[in-house]
């Protein structure tokens, strides 16, 4: 049995058992959860309106009484509406399992990319290691939002392997499968759609540059567009341009400057791992390498997809970035298993790590590492960024003992809205109005999101204040507020004791985790 052949064998066994790994690091705190992680709310409700609705587009969703164009993607709202009705299994039991599902599905997408980029099974295999234990890769698509997300990032991956593929042997076929694949990304997530546009464009300037190479993705451009015609057609009909004009406004107002982009882009923070960034570090050797080996696609791919859309290039530089990490990792195991006939010259097999004792400690040591932290970046998740019961029989509380008009300040001190599951869950839960959340007014075109999400800080910041700031910020932003929900923290807080003692403020409910206060107006 030759080298080649077992290593061939290895790969695959390797790249079928990481992706059983990586679904159980991703299933394991949704699993563990009762409700889904961190977000989802806004589609909740937009895939209880569409059954609602017949399955047919509403004008608008329900969510937070705010009247919003129904306009996202809709491919995968329409798949979980459809999947309910035919097992009778809860949307929120899908919006809780489903996204790690397609997060773990991500990775055998990710194997066959990775080998048109890798010289090597042993590259190959060790950026599937890195991508299949990246927290970033996952931390985003196994929480209730992931539902959109993950898809959307399965057909980012496939669509940009045809894509690659169409640059380097034109076939119908390629083609094809490209503007198919392009369109279901397209219909699933905005962001996924931008960032393939972004990596073609690299794939192209990189591998073709040829006027048939650029009429070649013109033709995949026009495909696109006429695949996913039926959803963009409606939505223009009913809504005109101004949602998609609200949304790509919308991008900027919660990124970072360029400056800042590239102080970040130094740092190399990207991949969010909660302890040592170990698979960062192998990155930045990979860089290196391919810098020596006078290789830049992979660094001009990355760095292109974060400096020209911050808002998800974090995620999408993770292809690049696993690519150069599995490089890095390849240098460190070479001076680790020299080859004795041809040192620094012959590429180390998977089967010499393998079988070198070192080698084989290393990565153990990095095999466990990565799955620890994987597993402890889940658990973060869920124990701090995602609803648990209290809060959910709480928010059904409200939806019984306060009325239908009612307007809510749901106050969490958390800084970001991101990562503030209460806040955008509370309308989807309560079916009340909160005064504080953004989500799915990116799609509003009234040039205010950048002030709803000032609004939104300003209002946590009266977390550590004390009432009087409720009433400034009530009145800075010419607001009706009628009632409060707090999140109990520290009852020795300014804004609880202010609150408790205020003539202004009556207490209606309170837990060890939440407390109601109605206005008395």
């Amino acid at each position: 049995m030759t080298s080649g052949y077992q290593d061939s064998r290895i790969e695959t066994a390797a790249v079928v058992y990481l992706t059983i790994l990586g679904l159980a690091v991703r299933l394991a705190a949704p699993i563990m959860s009762q409700f889904p992680l961190n977000d989802g709310g806004l589609f909740h409700e937009m895939i209880v309106d569409l059954e609602s609705n017949g399955l047919r587009l509403p004008f608008t969703t329900t969510y937070n009484n705010a009247d919003i164009p129904f306009v996202y993607p809709p491919l995968a709202i329409y798949f979980i509406a459809i999947l309910a009705k035919m097992t009778g299994l809860a949307t929120l039991d899908l919006l809780r399992i489903l996204p790690a599902v397609f997060s773990g599905l991500a990775i055998p997408a990710f194997y066959f990319l990775a080998r048109e980029f890798t010289s090597t099974k042993l590259q190959t295999v060790f950026a599937v290691f890195s991508f299949a234990f990246i927290p970033r890769v996952f931390e985003w698509h196994v929480t209730g939002g992931g539902i959109t997300r993950a898809p959307g990032f399965i057909f980012a991956v496939i669509t940009l392997f045809f894509v690659q593929r169409l640059y380097k042997k034109p076939t119908r076929k390629n083609l094809s499968l490209s503007a198919l694949f392009g369109a279901l990304t397209l219909l699933t997530h905005p962001e996924a759609a931008v960032h393939t546009a972004i990596s073609a464009g690299v794939f192209y300037l990189w591998m073709n540059r040829s006027i048939k190479g650029m009429m070649h993705s013109l033709a995949v451009a026009l495909g696109v567009i006429a695949l996913s015609a039926p959803w963009w057609l409606f939505v223009i009909l009913r809504h005109g341009f101004d949602p998609f004009q609200a949304a790509f406004s919308a991008v900027g107002a919660d990124s970072p400057n360029i400056l800042v982009r590239i102080f970040v882009g130094f740092l190399f923070i990207f991949t969010d791992e909660p302890y040592l960034a170990v698979i960062a570090v192998f990155a930045l050797i990979g860089s290196f390498a391919s810098i020596a080996r006078r290789e830049f696609f992979l660094i001009v791919w990355m760095f292109a997809l974060y400096l020209l859309e911050p808002r998800g290039g974090a995620l999408y530089l993770m292809l690049p970035l696993s690519l150069l990490a599995g490089l890095g990792l390849v240098s460190i195991f070479s001076n680790l298993v020299p080859d004795p006939s041809a040192p620094g010259k012959t590429p180390i097999s998977v089967q010499q790590v393998l079988q070198h004792k070192t080698a084989r400690w290393m990565f153990a040591f990095l095999f466990v590492y990565l799955l620890m932290a994987a597993f402890a970046t889940g658990e973060r998740l869920r124990k701090d960024f995602s609803l648990q019961s209290s809060d959910v029989e709480t928010f059904f509380w409200i939806s019984k003992n306060t009325p239908p008009s009612a307007s809510f300040a749901v106050l969490t001190g958390e800084s970001t809205p991101f990562r503030d599951p209460w806040t955008e869950w509370f309308p989807a839960i309560t079916e009340r109005k909160s005064l504080g959340t953004i989500f799915g007014y990116e799609w509003v075109d009234d040039g205010m999101f950048e002030k709803r999400i000032l609004r939104f800080e300003s209002l946590q910041a009266c977390a550590r204040k004390d009432a009087d700031c409720l009433s400034v910020w009530e009145d800075e932003y010419n607001l009706d507020l009628t009632h409060l929900y707090l999140q109990v923290e520290d009852a020795t807080l300014p804004l609880q004791i202010s609150l408790k003692n205020s003539r202004n403020y009556k207490l209606i409910y309170e837990t060890n985790t939440a407390a109601i206060y109605e206005q008395l107006k």
